[in-house]
């Protein structure tokens, strides 16, 4: 068994992560839901910006971090959906081939929150310095992840494209280059009022309905990582830290 640490967009993907980590290694382990935090009342609030600031709030203290958490934790997953290099162009502020007056002086985040910034914003979509690809997005975000963590060690860091919600859909539909597929969760899951004899109501993510779903992500887990190229790394490298335990 070991113990992980789970620093994620929101509480559903949180459900799919611990789902899948479990039927990976074969074992229930224990997880300490740090980011979002459980209440979502915390610190952050959720969403991918909310991971980018507790990265950032806690490279310095990363290592202390998985110590003092009782118990101690073994490994640190971080996610963030590849729908962020995708289309948010905070994301894209610091690469080589965004040219900005404003770079290096405002965090991007900041600047991102006043609507006449968003208007001006330079950063022209996709972004010339990655390839626009379910490669290059995730090269992009692990790249940008692993600089504001600096230390990886006993770090996973997966980024499902185009969200979590690909993983479910490859798992129930087996739809091939699900990945390419924008918003799944919109155009795919909750486009009726049922989705594979499951009740959705509305477009809200409810935690109910992943757990639910996240018993055939598990059951047909073979299948997503034959569709999705994010969950094969992902389940490769969760294997390789469990047989270093």
């Amino acid at each position: 068994m070991m113990n992980i640490g789970i620093v994620c967009e929101g509480p559903t993907d949180y459900i799919i992560l611990r789902g899948v980590i479990d039927n990976i290694t074969g074992q229930d382990n224990h997880y300490v839901q740090l980011q979002p935090e459980p209440d979502l009342t915390g610190k952050y609030g959720n969403g991918w910006k909310a991971v980018w600031k507790w990265c950032v709030d806690n490279a310095a203290i990363k290592e202390k971090l998985m110590k003092d958490v009782e118990p101690v934790l073994d490994l640190l997953v971080i996610q963030m959906d590849g729908d962020v290099s995708r289309k948010e162009k905070a994301a894209h502020c610091w690469c080589e081939s965004t040219v900005c007056e404003h770079k290096g002086v405002y965090n991007p985040i900041e600047c991102d929150q006043e609507e006449k910034t968003r208007e001006a914003c330079p950063v022209i979509l996709p972004c010339a310095g990655h390839e626009n690809s379910i490669n290059g997005y995730m090269e992009h975000l692990e790249n940008l992840i692993g600089k504001w963590l600096h230390d990886l060690s006993d770090t996973c860091i997966v980024i499902p494209c185009d969200s979590t919600e690909s993983w479910i859909v490859a798992a129930y539909d087996e739809i091939e280059h699900i990945e390419e597929v924008e918003e799944p969760w919109v155009n795919i899951i909750a486009k009726k009022k049922a989705y594979h004899n499951i009740r959705i109501s509305g477009i809200k993510k409810r935690q109910g309905l992943f757990k639910q779903f996240v018993e055939t992500v598990c059951e047909n887990w073979s299948k997503v990582t034959e569709l999705c190229v994010s969950a094969k790394k992902f389940e490769d490298h969760i294997i390789a830290h469990n047989n270093r335990k």
